[in-house]
Protein backbone atom coordinates (compact mmCIF):
# COMPACT_ATOMS: atom_id res chain seq x y z
CA UNK A 1 0.00 0.00 0.00
CA UNK A 2 1.45 3.42 -0.88
CA UNK A 3 2.69 5.32 2.18
CA UNK A 4 0.51 8.32 1.36
CA UNK A 5 -2.72 6.39 1.83
CA UNK A 6 -1.80 5.64 5.44
CA UNK A 7 -2.73 9.25 6.30
CA UNK A 8 -6.27 8.73 4.95
CA UNK A 9 -7.87 7.52 8.18
CA UNK A 10 -11.14 5.60 8.48
CA UNK A 11 -14.11 7.65 9.75
CA UNK A 12 -12.47 10.75 8.26
CA UNK A 13 -14.83 13.36 6.82
CA UNK A 14 -14.20 13.70 3.08
CA UNK A 15 -15.50 15.32 -0.07
CA UNK A 16 -15.76 13.38 -3.34
CA UNK A 17 -15.47 15.55 -6.44
CA UNK A 18 -15.95 14.98 -10.17
CA UNK A 19 -15.47 18.13 -12.24
CA UNK A 20 -15.47 16.52 -15.69
CA UNK A 21 -19.27 16.62 -15.82
CA UNK A 22 -21.65 19.56 -16.01
CA UNK A 23 -22.67 20.60 -13.44
CA UNK A 24 -19.78 19.33 -11.28
CA UNK A 25 -20.55 16.62 -8.73
CA UNK A 26 -19.31 17.37 -5.21
CA UNK A 27 -20.62 15.28 -2.31
CA UNK A 28 -19.66 14.98 1.33
CA UNK A 29 -19.26 11.71 3.13
CA UNK A 30 -17.13 9.57 5.44
CA UNK A 31 -14.29 7.21 4.66
CA UNK A 32 -15.86 3.92 5.75
CA UNK A 33 -13.01 1.58 4.86
CA UNK A 34 -9.78 1.08 2.99
CA UNK A 35 -8.27 -2.10 1.57
CA UNK A 36 -5.04 -1.72 -0.36
CA UNK A 37 -5.65 0.89 -3.02
CA UNK A 38 -9.45 0.67 -2.70
CA UNK A 39 -11.44 3.22 -0.72
CA UNK A 40 -15.05 2.85 0.43
CA UNK A 41 -16.92 6.11 1.00
CA UNK A 42 -20.31 6.43 2.71
CA UNK A 43 -21.93 9.54 1.25
CA UNK A 44 -24.16 11.81 3.32
CA UNK A 45 -26.80 11.70 0.57
CA UNK A 46 -27.75 9.67 -2.48
CA UNK A 47 -24.96 9.06 -4.96
CA UNK A 48 -24.95 10.74 -8.36
CA UNK A 49 -21.66 9.15 -9.34
CA UNK A 50 -21.35 6.50 -12.04
CA UNK A 51 -18.80 3.66 -12.41
CA UNK A 52 -15.83 4.82 -14.43
CA UNK A 53 -15.98 8.47 -13.33
CA UNK A 54 -12.61 10.01 -12.43
CA UNK A 55 -12.87 11.63 -9.01
CA UNK A 56 -10.88 13.22 -6.23
CA UNK A 57 -11.35 12.32 -2.56
CA UNK A 58 -10.33 15.19 -0.30
CA UNK A 59 -9.99 15.04 3.47
CA UNK A 60 -11.89 17.97 4.97
CA UNK A 61 -9.53 18.34 7.94
CA UNK A 62 -6.59 20.72 7.50
CA UNK A 63 -3.46 18.98 6.24
CA UNK A 64 -5.30 16.00 4.75
CA UNK A 65 -4.33 14.37 1.50
CA UNK A 66 -6.12 14.37 -1.82
CA UNK A 67 -6.59 11.04 -3.59
CA UNK A 68 -7.30 10.69 -7.29
CA UNK A 69 -9.11 7.58 -8.47
CA UNK A 70 -11.91 5.98 -10.44
CA UNK A 71 -15.36 4.97 -9.22
CA UNK A 72 -15.48 1.18 -9.44
CA UNK A 73 -18.71 0.26 -7.65
CA UNK A 74 -21.83 1.89 -6.20
CA UNK A 75 -24.21 0.38 -3.63
CA UNK A 76 -26.76 2.93 -2.49
CA UNK A 77 -24.84 5.61 -0.63
CA UNK A 78 -21.64 3.53 -0.62
CA UNK A 79 -19.14 4.39 -3.35
CA UNK A 80 -16.01 2.32 -3.98
CA UNK A 81 -13.02 4.06 -5.54
CA UNK A 82 -9.87 2.50 -6.97
CA UNK A 83 -7.08 4.95 -6.17
CA UNK A 84 -4.71 6.03 -8.89
CA UNK A 85 -2.59 8.71 -7.18
CA UNK A 86 -2.10 10.35 -3.78
CA UNK A 87 -1.06 14.00 -3.53
CA UNK A 88 -0.74 16.57 -0.74
CA UNK A 89 -3.64 18.92 -0.15
CA UNK A 90 -2.85 22.46 -1.24
CA UNK A 91 -3.34 25.58 0.88
CA UNK A 92 -5.67 27.45 -1.44
CA UNK A 93 -9.36 28.29 -1.59
CA UNK A 94 -9.87 26.47 -4.89
CA UNK A 95 -7.21 23.78 -5.19
CA UNK A 96 -6.28 22.00 -8.38
CA UNK A 97 -8.85 19.48 -9.49
CA UNK A 98 -8.76 16.48 -11.82
CA UNK A 99 -10.78 16.12 -14.99
CA UNK A 100 -10.07 19.72 -15.87
CA UNK A 101 -8.35 21.44 -18.74
CA UNK A 102 -7.12 19.26 -21.58
CA UNK A 103 -3.93 20.80 -22.95
CA UNK A 104 -1.40 20.14 -25.68
CA UNK A 105 1.57 22.46 -25.96
CA UNK A 106 4.55 22.99 -28.23
CA UNK A 107 7.67 24.93 -27.25
CA UNK A 108 8.79 27.26 -30.04
CA UNK A 109 12.44 27.63 -30.87
CA UNK A 110 14.38 29.64 -33.42
CA UNK A 111 14.17 33.25 -34.49
CA UNK A 112 10.69 33.31 -36.05
CA UNK A 113 8.63 32.88 -32.88
CA UNK A 114 6.29 35.76 -33.65
CA UNK A 115 5.68 34.56 -37.20
CA UNK A 116 4.96 31.01 -36.00
CA UNK A 117 2.61 32.35 -33.30
CA UNK A 118 0.63 34.44 -35.80
CA UNK A 119 0.45 31.50 -38.19
CA UNK A 120 -0.83 29.23 -35.41
CA UNK A 121 -3.53 31.65 -34.33
CA UNK A 122 -4.64 32.10 -37.94
CA UNK A 123 -5.47 28.39 -38.07
CA UNK A 124 -2.42 27.09 -39.91
CA UNK A 125 -0.59 23.95 -38.85
CA UNK A 126 2.90 24.09 -37.42
CA UNK A 127 5.54 22.11 -39.35
CA UNK A 128 6.67 19.71 -36.64
CA UNK A 129 6.25 16.09 -35.66
CA UNK A 130 3.61 14.95 -33.18
CA UNK A 131 6.37 13.84 -30.80
CA UNK A 132 7.24 17.50 -30.18
CA UNK A 133 3.79 18.21 -28.72
CA UNK A 134 3.47 17.56 -24.99
CA UNK A 135 0.30 16.68 -23.05
CA UNK A 136 0.50 17.35 -19.30
CA UNK A 137 -1.86 15.82 -16.77
CA UNK A 138 -5.16 17.78 -16.84
CA UNK A 139 -4.92 18.05 -13.02
CA UNK A 140 -3.71 21.65 -13.00
CA UNK A 141 -4.22 25.22 -11.82
CA UNK A 142 -6.03 27.42 -14.31
CA UNK A 143 -7.49 30.89 -14.68
CA UNK A 144 -8.45 33.22 -17.50
CA UNK A 145 -4.86 34.52 -17.53
CA UNK A 146 -2.82 31.31 -17.55
CA UNK A 147 -2.13 27.73 -16.53
CA UNK A 148 0.14 25.93 -14.10
CA UNK A 149 0.76 22.24 -14.75
CA UNK A 150 3.29 19.53 -14.00
CA UNK A 151 5.59 18.10 -16.65
CA UNK A 152 9.21 17.28 -17.39
CA UNK A 153 11.51 20.23 -17.94
CA UNK A 154 10.76 20.79 -21.62
CA UNK A 155 10.93 24.60 -21.56
CA UNK A 156 12.59 27.58 -19.91
CA UNK A 157 11.34 30.84 -18.46
CA UNK A 158 10.74 33.24 -21.32
CA UNK A 159 9.96 30.54 -23.90
CA UNK A 160 6.88 30.92 -26.09
CA UNK A 161 4.51 27.95 -26.32
CA UNK A 162 1.64 27.17 -28.66
CA UNK A 163 -1.38 25.65 -26.95
CA UNK A 164 -4.46 23.63 -27.77
CA UNK A 165 -6.92 23.52 -24.90
CA UNK A 166 -10.38 22.20 -24.18
CA UNK A 167 -12.57 23.09 -21.23
CA UNK A 168 -14.98 20.54 -19.68
CA UNK A 169 -18.49 21.14 -20.94
CA UNK A 170 -17.28 22.76 -24.18
CA UNK A 171 -17.04 20.78 -27.41
CA UNK A 172 -14.69 23.27 -29.04
CA UNK A 173 -10.89 23.10 -28.90
CA UNK A 174 -9.15 26.48 -28.84
CA UNK A 175 -5.72 27.62 -29.88
CA UNK A 176 -3.66 29.98 -27.76
CA UNK A 177 -0.16 31.36 -27.34
CA UNK A 178 1.53 31.74 -23.96
CA UNK A 179 4.83 32.72 -22.39
CA UNK A 180 6.54 30.54 -19.78
CA UNK A 181 6.81 32.60 -16.59
CA UNK A 182 7.96 29.98 -14.09
CA UNK A 183 9.65 26.55 -14.09
CA UNK A 184 10.14 25.12 -10.61
CA UNK A 185 11.48 21.78 -9.45
CA UNK A 186 8.91 19.97 -7.31
CA UNK A 187 10.02 19.19 -3.76
CA UNK A 188 7.68 16.35 -2.92
CA UNK A 189 9.19 15.24 0.41
CA UNK A 190 7.58 12.53 2.55
CA UNK A 191 4.08 13.62 1.54
CA UNK A 192 5.01 13.40 -2.13
CA UNK A 193 2.54 12.85 -4.88
CA UNK A 194 2.71 9.12 -5.38
CA UNK A 195 1.73 7.15 -8.46
CA UNK A 196 -0.21 3.94 -8.00
CA UNK A 197 -0.74 1.16 -10.52
CA UNK A 198 -0.58 2.40 -14.11
CA UNK A 199 0.70 5.83 -12.99
CA UNK A 200 3.85 4.35 -11.44
CA UNK A 201 7.04 5.87 -12.76
CA UNK A 202 5.30 8.77 -14.49
CA UNK A 203 5.60 11.58 -11.94
CA UNK A 204 6.64 14.87 -13.47
CA UNK A 205 9.52 16.71 -11.84
CA UNK A 206 8.62 20.33 -12.57
CA UNK A 207 5.76 22.80 -12.14
CA UNK A 208 5.43 24.99 -15.22
CA UNK A 209 3.41 28.23 -15.23
CA UNK A 210 2.44 29.96 -18.46
CA UNK A 211 0.74 33.32 -19.06
CA UNK A 212 -1.56 33.68 -22.06
CA UNK A 213 -0.38 36.28 -24.58
CA UNK A 214 -3.01 35.46 -27.18
CA UNK A 215 -6.27 33.76 -26.21
CA UNK A 216 -9.58 33.91 -28.12
CA UNK A 217 -12.42 35.68 -26.33
CA UNK A 218 -14.56 32.52 -26.47
CA UNK A 219 -11.82 30.51 -24.76
CA UNK A 220 -11.43 33.14 -22.03
CA UNK A 221 -15.19 33.11 -21.46
CA UNK A 222 -15.22 29.30 -21.27
CA UNK A 223 -12.42 29.31 -18.68
CA UNK A 224 -14.26 31.93 -16.66
CA UNK A 225 -17.51 29.97 -16.82
CA UNK A 226 -15.76 26.77 -15.74
CA UNK A 227 -14.24 28.60 -12.77
CA UNK A 228 -17.69 29.81 -11.74
CA UNK A 229 -19.08 26.28 -12.06
CA UNK A 230 -16.48 25.02 -9.60
CA UNK A 231 -17.02 27.90 -7.19
CA UNK A 232 -20.79 27.53 -7.27
CA UNK A 233 -20.53 23.78 -6.67
CA UNK A 234 -18.19 24.31 -3.72
CA UNK A 235 -20.38 27.05 -2.26
CA UNK A 236 -23.37 24.75 -2.62
CA UNK A 237 -21.92 22.28 -0.11
CA UNK A 238 -20.46 24.83 2.29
Amino acid sequence: MPKGTARIQSDQAVEVLCLSVSPPLIHRGTLAGREGGRLEILLDGESEFQPGMHVAVAGRAEGGLRVLGTVSEIQGRRVCIETGRVIPEEKRAFPRMPGGIRVRYLVLSGEEVEKASRSWMSGKDVPCGDTQWREPDPFMDFSVSGLRFEDDRACRVGDTVLLELQVPGAAETWRAVARVVRVEALDRGDAAAEPIGESAGRLSAYAIAVHFTDLPVAAREALGAFTLRIQNALLGIA
